[in-house]
């Protein structure tokens, strides 16, 4: 049962892909509205009027309960087991608008003394066949009950009329069957995949982004020298907000000018010999004040131009450590004497 589904996929890129499946119902519906619009045009004159009426009933009528369906999926919190229930709710909707297609081939064909209208019917019905290839390519029990309700009528009908006259017919719809399946499956594989990479990628984001905003140290991503984003940390060790932050140059929340040159020779000299550049400043908050600060940085592969700081509040270290200095002087002095 599990092969019907797609291949083996992460829950949340399964809860994506089912998704998408209905997010591609509108575009699905408006083009089973004017397939059933052109059909009944092709049918009008070969078709008794009552049927052809019936079957265009049918098939609005599906499409309403389907829309229904969607709207209520819209509104639907997905996990577990529900996702498979969606799923084969909207397969169960694929179903019942085959069937409708594949009556085509049954009471409503055209007889033969209206070939045209025959042939329209045949191409029409394959045109919608590979049109829900497509559209169903991201669940595999909505187009097999698709294709099977829509097609089947269409082998058993010439099957039965055609006889020995069967060769190329015959060749021509396993031809089609089967470009339809390769397709399908290229397209469902192809959309799996990338959903999985997505899903990997955006909880690789996710991780990321809980470390930089929980992270005791200051983080900040440069372009150019200017911060293009950086965490509450930094932010509330600055004494600012994030957002007066972003645009801003680093070397704009340095104490002094000649600091920020010294910073700025240092990383540039740092970056070329490919290392991480390192160094204590001093910098200012919002209110005047200054504090020291020890400035980790390292240059993201690309053009050269970004690259990400880590910066920590080190103005009480270097406080204990000039008090202690006198205190280590005094002892080497002892021991002279």
């Amino acid at each position: 049962m599990k092969r019907l589904f797609s291949q083996a996929l992460s829950p949340d890129a399964n809860i994506r892909r089912v998704s998408m499946l209905y997010a591609r119902f509108p575009s699905g519906a408006v083009s089973a509205l004017i397939g059933t619009f052109l059909s009944f045009v092709v049918l009008f004159d070969s078709v008794q009027l009552d049927l052809i009426k019936a079957w265009t009933v049918y098939m609005v009528s599906v499409l309403a309960a389907r829309s229904w369906i969607w709207y209520m999926f819209g509104n639907a919190e997905l996990g577990g087991q529900s996702v498979r229930r969606w799923e084969w709710m909207f397969a169960a909707g694929a179903l019942l608008t085959g069937l409708g297609w594949g009556a085509l081939f049954g009471p409503m064909h055209p007889p033969a003394t209206h070939p045209e209208a025959r042939i329209m019917i045949v191409l029409l019905v394959i045109v919608v066949s590979f049109a829900g290839a497509v559209f169903l390519a991201l669940s595999n029990p909505s187009f097999w009950l698709f294709v099977t309700a829509a097609l089947g009528p269409a082998m058993v009908h010439y099957l039965s009329v055609l006889g020995p006259r069967l060769q190329w017919p015959v060749t021509a719809a396993v031809c089609c069957i089967v470009v339809l399946v390769v397709l399908q499956r290229t397209l469902h594989r192809s959309a799996s995949t990338n959903l999985e990479r997505g899903t990997e990628a955006e909880t690789l984001l996710a991780e990321q982004n809980a470390i930089f905003e929980s992270s005791p140290l200051g983080i900040a991503m440069l372009d150019d020298l200017r911060i293009v984003k950086c965490n509450v940390r930094l932010a509330e060790m600055l004494g600012r907000r994030i957002l007066d932050l972003t645009g801003t140059t680093l070397q704009s929340q340095f104490y002094s000018p000649g600091e920020a040159s010294q910073f700025l020779a240092d990383n540039t000299a740092a970056f070329d010999k490919g290392r991480v550049a390192q160094g204590m400043y001093r910098l200012h908050r919002a209110d005047g004040t200054q504090f020291w600060a020890e400035l980790s940085g390292r240059r993201m592969a690309g053009d050269g131009k970004h690259s990400v700081w880590m910066i920590a509040d080190v103005t009480l270290r270097v406080a204990n450590e000039r008090r202690a200095r006198p205190r280590t002087a005094e002892a080497e002095q002892r021991l002279l004497i």
